[in-house]
């Protein structure tokens, strides 16, 4: 067993980064980023999507993401499944470069309309390099008026 002295820091091998951990993943309708302080505002947190027909979009959609102890250079993608057939219905794509890893990071990706193809559950999974690292779903339903037609 490898001993461990107070100072030492845990560190991954050489050449490969740490997974970031998820503080935050939240479904929203917009996440605002003040100039001045870069505070974010996350609006509108829902998991249900009332809708008055199928197939239909919703927008905007907004997603809001924190995590922690990641160190380095990350693939970012962000896949949005119909839970039902796992079919991916969009992606969003970016890097995430992070200096400390003693300090949170967060980012924002908003989508301009979302296809809702039926009803059901839908979720966004947040990928980090090849390592899959958290979710949120919501479910769309035909609102209660409709559903007596």
């Amino acid at each position: 067993m490898a001993s461990h002295t107070e100072g030492d820091e845990l560190r991954p091998p050489e050449g490969e980064t740490l997974p970031p951990i998820p503080l935050a993943f939240l479904l929203c309708d917009q996440v605002i980023t003040d100039a001045a302080t870069k505070k974010k505002t996350v609006v509108g947190i829902f998991d249900r999507i009332w809708v008055s027909k199928f197939p239909t979009e919703h927008k905007p959609v907004a997603l809001y993401a924190r995590m922690y102890d990641a160190v380095g250079e990350h693939e970012v993608k962000v896949e949005y499944v119909k839970v039902k057939d796992e079919s991916v219905l969009a992606q969003a794509t970016g890097k995430l470069h992070v200096q400390d890893r003693h300090k949170p990071v967060e980012f924002a990706i908003s989508f301009s309309a979302i296809p809702i193809p039926e009803p059901g559950e839908y979720e966004f999974r947040l990928w980090v390099g090849n390592r899959y690292v958290q979710r949120v779903r919501f479910t769309a339903e035909l609102l209660p008026t409709q559903q007596a037609r």
